[in-house]
């Protein structure tokens, strides 16, 4: 088959979306486990789906008391559903999940990019996306948020389109979108009908066309229809699973807004992440966009501006992970810059010396280039592979190590998985899990003594295994040999002032045995 100039043409525009996959494959293929720590408790939820069906307790984290599943089912259920399908580990299929996560969400980047500016404008998007620190520090992630952001970004231009063509089946499609993500992940929806509400009032006051009021209609059809039919259904034919989605609706929402915890501000210097050029050219697309002033341009300020205040709404007493936000306001960024981009590549015809087509495509290939040769270096950069907590007491690395799988080989073949696993380190436990399908403790990591009641209460809830992380560790300042808790981001850590293995006769109590050991982890069973 012959591919003509003109078909290169149609489809030039997939470029950014390709090249993103073959550099998503570099880490891919360099390292053999999914990127980030979250990873791994997303496993763990689809292990759980796969062996108890549609629950709303973990039974494997926090036993014997069980853990709140806070997270909607849809990217769970579709890994449990692959690794089925392809009989493979739950791991290897969210590894292999990267780079097609990061080619759709820059497709849907450089698609929505093409509709609102063009061909080069949208290109010139999905390159810029390529070109940001956040490609390897959040991106690149085969995590339920992701996934969710392709569906915000088609879900936000089709509300657009249905608004700018007075089109009701495309709002009817964008409320289609939005049930998708919120099947997906719990912070995703609420941006996106902030944003689509945004547009719907800027379009009603400053436009003053009342008609939007259908179009907001059509976007919220499917998702009230939903809503209403799963309430029925739950109600009449499982009640006590509409009970239980109730109450842990209503707790999730409860943490979500009112957890100190989930205070993360950022600083100013914070926005560099989104890349230089990705910058520049926003800049340079803001200033040709206030000139215009058309429809597009509004709408695309206001997106911007909803999730700048989003991310700075600590401000306002509102508790936020500031910077999970700034992955949000990336995407309509990084449309603004291809807008900019294609501006100086269009205006450079207006200057003799620079307006034959050679030069323009020259310094138009030169950008892109430079965005690629930016995303290369990301995707290289070997700090991408690490996930750490960092406290008072030093730098922990959290992500799988060597130790990590041998520890957890050694579960998979000698543990009793009716016995859980009690740590100092929980994370390295839910990894334990996530491997083995081990029970997780949800007991804190006390003082351990002697005494027979002790042994009594380890027995009643189940607790078979403790997990001593060596590392967890710093030297005393009186010679004294004791025991601190670490309040970590997600897990407390608990550390001894002292080597943990010279120490091992103040911290055993006697009815537990050493069973296996290595460079950082030590395994007790409890008799």
């Amino acid at each position: 088959m012959n591919i003509t100039k003109d078909d290169l043409k149609k489809f030039i525009w997939l470029a950014p979306a390709i090249i993103a996959f073959l550099l998503a494959l570099i880490p891919t293929l360099k390292y053999q486990w999914p990127l980030s720590w979250d990873v791994i408790y997303h496993v763990v939820l689809a292990d759980v789906y796969a062996r108890y069906g549609l629950v709303f307790t973990n039974p494997l984290i926090n036993v014997p008391y069980g853990g709140s599943i806070g997270y909607p089912p849809l990217f769970h259920l579709l890994i449990a559903a692959l690794g089925i399908l392809f009989k493979t580990d739950f791991f290897q299929i969210t590894r292999f999940l990267q780079p097609f996560m990061v080619m759709f969400l820059v497709l849907s980047v450089t698609y929505v990019g093409r509709k609102f500016y063009g061909s080069i404008a949208g290109i010139s998007a999905g390159f810029l996306v390529i070109s940001s620190l956040i490609l390897g520090t959040r991106l690149i992630y085969p995590l339920p948020e992701n996934l969710a952001l392709i569906f915000l970004t088609l879900s936000i231009y089709c509300y657009y389109y249905s608004i700018s063509e007075k089109s009701l089946k495309y709002g009817i499609l964008a409320g289609f979108l939005f049930i998708v993500t919120l099947l997906t992940h719990q912070a995703v929806p609420i941006v996106l009908v902030l944003v689509i509400t945004a547009f719907t009032l800027v379009e009603l006051f400053l436009y003053r066309d009342i008609q939007v009021i259908k179009n907001y209609g059509a976007f919220l059809l499917l998702p009230v229809l939903f809503l209403v039919v799963g309430v029925i259904v739950l109600s009449a034919t499982y009640p006590d699973v509409f009970t239980n989605l109730l109450n842990n609706g209503h707790m999730e929402i409860n943490q979500i807004i009112l957890s100190n915890s989930l205070n993360q501000p950022i600083n100013l210097l914070s926005y560099g992440k989104l890349g230089i050029l990705t910058g520049i050219f926003a800049l340079i697309g803001a200033v040709f966009a206030l000139k215009r002033r058309q429809k597009k341009d509004i709408f695309l300020f206001t997106w911007i501006i909803l999730v700048f205040l989003l991310i700075n709404a600590n401000l306002f007493g509102v508790n936020i992970l500031s910077f999970r936000l700034l992955t949000y306001i990336l995407i309509p960024v990084s449309i603004l810059g291809g807008f900019g981009l294609s501006q100086v590549y269009y205006k450079l015809k207006d200057y003799e010396r620079f307006s034959s087509q050679n030069f323009r495509t020259t310094f138009l290939v030169s950008m892109l280039a430079l965005a690629t040769f930016s995303g290369f270096i990301i995707m290289e950069n070997p700090q991408i592979a690490y996930n750490n907590v960092e406290n008072q007491y030093g730098t922990i690395q959290i992500t799988p190590t060597d130790s990590m799988v041998d520890l957890a080989n050694w579960f998979d073949k000698n543990g009793n998985k009716n016995k859980s696993v009690l740590t100092n380190n929980p994370y390295v436990g839910t990894f334990i899990t996530a491997k083995t399908s081990m029970p997780l403790s949800g007991d804190d990591f006390g003082e351990f003594t002697n005494s027979p009641s002790l042994k009594q209460y380890f027995k009643e809830i189940g607790i078979g295994y403790v997990v001593l992380d060596k590392r967890l560790s710093f030297q005393s300042t009186n010679g004294t040999f004791y025991r601190v808790k670490y309040d970590g981001a997600m897990y407390p850590l608990f550390y001894y002032s002292g080597d943990i293995h010279a120490n091992l006769d103040e911290i055993l109590p006697n009815f537990a045995t050493v069973v296996y050991e290595n460079k950082d982890f030590i395994v007790l069973s409890l008799r």
